[in-house]
């Protein structure tokens, strides 16, 4: 019997308003997986991927509404007869924004509240938390509350709490975004254990296709509601074009195998060495250098031996010290809970430092409001929930502008234009809130870029964004810092080191290393203490002789091919 059965399955959420069409969101879906399967369901922003989650889980539409037909059974039951409760000792479920399903009082609490519910013996309880945490590095945080963790550590939290139960199906809705190489590997390593302790079947719903090339047994591409694609791992990322036209972000192996007429499926470094290797070009290969042009303008941030601890909580800053200087693009990695987003939050006055501080332009903002740094400073939370507010899109992008103190007539052209670049205008006088997770990250962005600030800090931006919206998004970053504008992005996607003049990384509420994006990520040895792993275009360059060490791109290594394959 599969454990999952899907059979022509259409579903649609209910009408906005009385005078709203209804679309569906999904059309004639059909899906079976087998026991002890670890399927990728993968898909461009809003495809419907959550929403699938949801209905497999009996929470849509008995709990969303919406309108469905088709059959659904799972572990045997038939879910038109079966509620979420029914199924929660057999099915775990991870919501795409995990801090959503994170309630209790403790780190530990939240792991034993599931189990407690199983009603297991309590030396089982202690076994399965200690094992858990273990492996997913949360040991040392198990008395520590859930508010006072990273984005990264609720994340791993959660999933801890739901792999805690060793449900028969789990379902997970991007257990890897906003987790660092470390954190993603201890969740891949605890996946791989869960399989051998029983049969289990996993289903996840990721786009970081590099991690999905080394784990999945299976993809399957989800596009305009339907099954696109569906087949062997190796198979469905090496097409590249498919990639491309849904959205996603194929493995760099793939787009370089594709972009150079390669045979074989390469997917990984490894696979690809052999292959790449005899193509030596008789001219040797050089990368681009220079870097930002600093002037004497005062810095436009300056950070000085920077003392943070949160109340009744951590420390998280110790001594950080940073210089930007105006016009610079600046990529900040580092471990979770390493103190970047904390750090951020210094530089629009949301935290204030124990000892240390903060100028913005040579203007220290020790006596500066909020809101008069929000002028200065464009901040994106790493949470798109935490800033937004309006009753529809419109108010939302014109609330900035408006209290700039613009005339009507600008703030409507900045919220035309907005909403243009960043097509949105579908949306317009939607609600935000009931917006799907990608769209509300966008109109987080919107809603900074309708201010037009000197300086940009952007919080995991293109955490639930797909490849034409992360494209369009640095299409944006490259026109405001050719503009002049300062950007700060942090991120663990080190693919976009690319885009960035400098990177920087904090890590123990210091800053660890600093330099160009070649420099550091050609070494991968000076990232490793960090638990940061280099994209694979770096990585390759670090095993094939002839290709210089700090390449970037995929396009930067086709160049050093010059055409010979």
């Amino acid at each position: 019997m599969p454990v999952i059965e899907l059979r022509n399955l259409h579903f649609s959420y209910p009408a906005l308003d009385s005078d709203a069409s209804v679309l569906p969101l999904l059309r004639d879906l059909s899906l079976t997986v087998a026991a002890g399967e670890r399927v990728a369901l993968m898909g461009a922003t809003g495809s419907g991927k959550s929403s699938l989650a949801l209905l497999m889980a009996a929470l849509a539409p008995n709990e969303t509404g919406g309108t469905l037909r088709g059959e659904r059974w799972i572990l045997g039951h038939d879910l038109s007869h079966t509620s979420a409760t029914e199924l929660s000792d057999t099915v775990g479920l991870l919501f795409q924004q995990s801090d959503q399903q994170l309630f209790n009082m403790s780190v530990e609490d939240e792991i034993s509240f599931g189990l407690e519910g199983l009603g297991l013996p309590i030396d089982e309880i202690n076994r399965r938390i200690d094992w858990v945490l273990a492996r997913t590095g949360l040991t040392a945080l198990r008395d520590r509350a859930p508010w006072q963790l990273s984005g990264g550590e609720q994340k791993r939290l959660a999933i801890a709490a739901v792999l805690a139960m060793r449900p028969r199906l789990l379902l997970l809705d991007e257990p890897m975004a906003g987790l660092d190489p470390l954190g993603r590997r201890a969740i891949a390593d605890l996946l791989d254990d869960l399989k051998a302790l029983q049969e289990i079947t996993i289903l996840v719903i990721e786009q970081d296709a590099e991690w999905i090339a080394r784990w999945a047994d299976r993809v399957v591409l989800l596009h305009e509601g339907r099954i696109l694609r569906d087949g062997p791992t190796d198979e469905v990322l090496s097409e590249v074009a498919t990639l491309h036209h849904v959205a996603l972000w194929p493995p760099q192996m793939a787009e370089l195998a594709d972009a150079l007429h390669l045979r074989g499926r390469p997917l990984t470094t490894t696979a690809m060495q052999p292959l790449i290797e005899p193509l030596q070009p008789a001219t040797p290969c050089a990368v681009p250098s220079g870097g930002p042009q600093c002037g004497a303008a005062p810095p436009a941030v300056q950070a000085d031996a920077l003392h943070f601890a949160y109340p009744d909580g951590p420390a998280a800053l110790h001594g950080l010290s940073l210089t930007v200087s105006p016009g610079e693009w600046l990529l900040l990695a580092g471990p979770n809970g390493g103190g970047k987003s904390t750090f951020a939050k210094h530089l629009n006055g949301l935290l204030r430092p124990d000892h240390g501080s903060v100028s913005l332009f040579g203007q220290p903002t020790a006596a500066r409001r909020v809101g008069e740094l929000a002028r200065e400073v464009g901040f994106l939370f790493q949470n798109p929930d935490l800033q937004l507010f309006a009753t529809s899109v419109r108010d939302e992008l014109a609330f900035g502008p408006r209290n700039l103190g613009l005339s009507e007539a600008e703030v409507q052209e900045r919220v035309g234009a907005a909403l243009d670049r960043f097509a949105l205008a579908p949306w317009a006088d939607t609600a935000p809130a009931i917006l799907g997770y990608g769209l509300r990250r966008l109109v987080t962005i919107a809603a900074v870029w309708a201010m037009q600030p000197p300086i940009w800090l952007l919080d995991e931006p293109t955490t639930g964004l797909d490849r034409t919206l992360t494209l369009r998004l640095l299409d944006e970053m490259v026109a405001l810092h050719q503009a002049g504008h300062t950007l700060l992005l942090i991120t663990h996607d080190l693919r976009l080191a690319a885009w960035a003049e400098r990177m920087v990384v904090i890590a123990a509420g210091r800053v660890a290393l600093d330099g160009s994006p070649r420099e550091l990520l050609a070494d991968y040895q000076q990232l490793r203490p960090f638990g940061l792993r280099p994209p694979a275009v770096s990585r390759l360059a670090r095993k094939v002789d002839w290709l210089p060490a700090g390449l970037l791109s995929v396009d930067e290594v086709v160049d050093c091919v010059g055409g010979s394959s």
